[in-house]
Parts: C-alpha cells; structure tokens; sequence
C-alpha cells in the first residue's frame, strides 16, 4: 500500500527512484521518500532491507548510482557528509560521535568553535548553546562532563549538536535503543517541539508501538523497496509488521513457558560484591532456566553479567557450577568454565567487524580445530556453515565480511560464536537492541532453544516485553542490590506492566 503524503506543508526532502548497489548486489531498487517541514516520518524494516543505506545516502556517506534527490525543491548531489550538512541535513547516529572526557559545551562545537581571531570564542558558544536547549526546554548544565550524563542527556546533546548547525531535515538512527521509558518520553518531547518549530524528522526504529505513538507517517522498506508508504493514523502494528516481513507475523507475541525442576542448581552465587557496584547478590540458576535480571540503566545489570565473566573484579563472594567453586578472573577462564557472554555492544566487544564471519564464529574455539600445527580447516567450514544455516545468517557466505552485515545479522554472528563454545550459561546483555521484530524473534527461538537443552541463561534486557514473554523467573535490581524476586508459573505470567511496576517501586 503506498499513498502519496496528504500533507500541506513544504516538502523538505524527496528522494526519487534511489538505486544502489555494493559488489554488483543491489541494495535498493529505485526508492522513492519524502519528508515534509513539521512532519515525523518513521522508516522501518528488517535488518538488510536497506533503510540505512537509504538514510546514508541522503547524509551523503554513501553515493547513490541512480536517481534524484531534492532538497528544499533544489535538485542537489550529496557528495559528502559535509554538503549534507551545509544543506541543512543532519543524522544523529545510534553510536554517539561525542567525546566522553570533554564538557557538553566542548562537545556541541567540536572542530568548529567560533573564533575571535586566533582564540575561541565561548560566549558566543554558549548563547547558541544555551537559546537551543532553552527552545527544547531540557536543562543540561554545559559544563558538565559527558561522561557524567546519562545515555538519555548524550542523546538530546548529539541532538542538539546536530541543530548547531542549523539542521532543518534530522535523521534519528535507532534513538531509543538505549533509553530507559523516563528518557524516551523526554526524548519524544524534545522530538515534538523540534515537529513544532518546523524541523523535518526522519525517524529510524524497530521499536514499531514508538513508530506509531510518534511518528505523522511511515515508510516501511523490503528488500530494497518501498512494500509502504502511509499516514500512521489508521494503521495497526500488525500492517506494518506484515509490509515488513510480506506475511503475517502469527506468534510475534508469544510467551514462552517451561516447567522448571528446582533440585539441583547448574549455578549457585552467594553474597556476590564488587566495589561500589554490587552489593550481596545470591541467586541460583537451574538447568533448563532463562532468568532475567530487570532494572534501570545503572541498576547493576550489566555489571552483574560482567562479574560472572571475569570482566568485573569481585570484592567478595561465592560462585559455583554444580556444586564446583569457580574462580573467574578473565573472560578465557568464563568461557573455559562453561560461561560465556553476548556483550550489549555487539560492535566493539562482540566482533571483529574486518573479519569473515566463518573467523568471527570459530574464534573461541580454534584450539579445538588444531591438529598440531594446522587448522582443521574443513572441519571449521562446516561449522560456520551450519550456524550461518540454523540461525538464518543472511550474507553471500561464511567468508563475508561482518561489517558489511545488517545490525540483526551481526547479532546472529555473535550468536553462533557464542554457540560454538559449548557454554553451559549464556550471559546475555540487551541482545536484541537494534534488530527488527523478525530477527527479535529468531533470537528468542534461539534462546529458548538453549535452555531447553538444559543449559541455564541470564538475560538482561532493557525491553520489558521481551523480559516478560522469554523469562521464567526475573530479578529486579536498584543500586546494585536484588529488591525483588518474580516467578512465573502456569497459572501466573509476568506482563510489561507488572515488570515496570516492580521497577519503579525502587526509583
């Protein structure tokens, strides 16, 4: 279904049969989108379908190969990020392009700060600084360090740099993967103020009930063409899920249940501290279990998986694998004892992004293909081979590299490496930020799958949803500190609410 914009308001940006291609595959295959002044225009699909491209093209990182695009009316060739900039185009990123050590302020104008001859001139910086945040109504103190804000401040500052320069058209790349439900209302009421001074928005999500709750239309792109373009108002999740995927999604819903026999731990952790971090945790974990730890950014999530990993060193405390005291100092020791671990940020500490993906896979376990002092190499092969087949990999074959993967099939990447090692528990940390809806449900199926052959999984997750449908038991964490434990059984299930209830008990 595609319709053309009802909208009465200047067109921004067109873009008219976009054509492109990487290694004689092409990518996109004549899209055409447009973007009017005031106007929130969601861009979704499955990871691969090409909407970065499309995005990248239109920031001018990327060089179409054919086609038109128009900005403000004016027929216009986007050579660079630069000329994108200068015409008013500006893309904020889901990985932030700010420096952690320097000031908000610092940050806002780095490598073009205003100058009064050779010195820089702050006053000036900071009244533009100051009108910008004034005009979204956030209150951000300029002298404070980056690294001192939380994911949600760094997202309006990246947004704010971006109108530093005047931009009239912005690109919003997965902007709430990271954000906690209090900073994604304060994100939206920045993005409608932006919606109200005129701004043009393009709005880049897998988060579809966001799409809909925020976004005037929608584009959805499969397999490198528009499958629909409409007004949001009228449509159902459901609509665009199906123009995502070109069927009916039937069990995008499903909640999982397993009966769980509480005998024999696979892990016991016992009064478990890290400086500052983590206070007296103890939990078990059992054969068969997804246990999820829920919690806000900086509850202790993330730092309680990485202390299971060896990553975090422990003050006190008292981890065993079926009744074996483990001393975890390393990450090689984690995967040794049968631990391993899917990191949040799958790009720096999941992947070798200039690598194949039949190395990425096999790297954890290349001294079990050695034989003396060659590689199995057939051997390896055929293991990549099956995991690129069991988790539905979509590239040109094992020996592609994996950064020129989609985001949803580098996580299937980390995935089998992670498989490959044979863990007992899998660590996971957010594994489904930035994947659509139909990768989403591949991980789940995986996950799932995992436990079901005995194994034991701790699942951190910033969607509650996704907690609620794939977890059997959930620990909610504040400060560090275990506040409450939920369990599912087969007369009573979790639901978002509840989860974000017990949540904000603790706040």
């Amino acid at each position: 279904m595609v319709e053309e914009a009802r909208s009465s308001a200047p067109v921004l940006l067109e873009a008219r049969g976009i054509k492109k291609s990487f290694n004689r595959v092409e990518v996109l295959h004549g899209v055409d989108f447009t973007l009017h002044a005031g106007e929130i225009h969601g861009l979704v699909g499955q990871n691969g379908a090409g909407k970065s491209t499309l995005m990248k093209i239109i920031n001018g990182a990327y060089i179409k190969d054919e086609g038109t695009i128009l900005v403000k009316g004016q027929e216009t060739e986007l050579g660079s990020p630069a000329i994108a900039s200068k015409l008013g185009i500006a893309m904020v990123y889901q990985e932030f392009s700010l420096v952690p050590s320097m000031t908000v302020l610092q940050n806002l104008f780095l490598a073009r700060e205003p100058l009064i001859g050779p010195f820089i001139d702050e006053r000036t910086a900071r009244k533009k600084a100051e009108e910008i945040f004034n005009e979204l109504e956030v209150d951000i103190n300029l002298d404070q360090e980056l690294a001192r804000l939380s994911v949600g401040s760094r997202q309006i500052v990246e947004i704010v740099k971006a109108l530093s320069l005047d931009a009239s058209i912005l690109i919003l790349d997965e902007p709430t993967a990271s954000l906690s439900s209090i900073e994604i209302e304060v994100l939206f009421k920045v993005i409608r103020r932006l919606k109200k001074a005129g701004v043009g928005i393009v709005f880049v999500s897998h988060h579809l009930n966001e799409v809909v709750e925020i976004c005037d239309r929608v584009t959805v792109i499969r397999d490198g063409r528009v499958a629909l373009s409409s007004n949001v108002s009228g449509l159902a999740i459901q609509d665009i899920i199906t123009a995502m995927i070109g069927k009916k999604l039937d069990d995008s819903g499903h909640v999982f249940y397993n009966s769980i026999k509480r005998h024999h731990p696979l892990l016991q952790v016992r009064n478990l501290s890290a400086k500052g971090l983590l206070h007296d945790i103890s939990f078990d974990l059992y054969p068969g279990e997804v246990l999820g730890i829920a919690g806000v950014l900086g509850s202790g999530r993330t730092e309680l998986l990485k202390a299971l990993y060896g990553i975090l060193p422990l003050s006190t405390g008292d981890v065993r694998m079926q009744g074996e005291f483990l001393r975890i100092r390393d990450p090689k020791e984690a995967i040794k004892a049968g631990i391993v671990m899917v990191p949040e940020d799958r790009r720096k500490n999941g992947l070798i992004a200039g690598d194949s993906i039949r190395n990425n896979v096999l790297l954890p376990i290349w001294d079990r293909l050695r034989r003396l002092l060659f590689i199995r190499e057939d051997e390896g092969r055929a293991i990549a081979k099956s995991y690129m087949e069991d988790l539905k990999i979509r590239a040109n074959s094992i020996d592609q590299y994996v950064e020129q993967l989609s985001g949803g099939n580098q996580q299937k990447v980390v995935f089998a490496k992670s498989l490959a090692a044979n863990p007992r528990i899998l660590l996971l940390d957010d594994p489904t930020v930035g994947v659509d809806i139909a990768t989403k449900r591949d991980i789940a199926l995986i996950i799932r799958e995992i436990a079901r052959s005995g194994n034991g999984v701790i699942l951190v997750s910033s969607d509650m949803d996704e907690i609620a449908s794939l977890c059997d038991r959930v620990l909610v964490l504040h400060d560090g500190t275990i506040m409450q434990e939920l369990e599912r059984t087969e007369t009573v299930s979790f639901s978002e609410e509840m989860l974000m209830g017990a949540i904000q008990q603790k706040l």
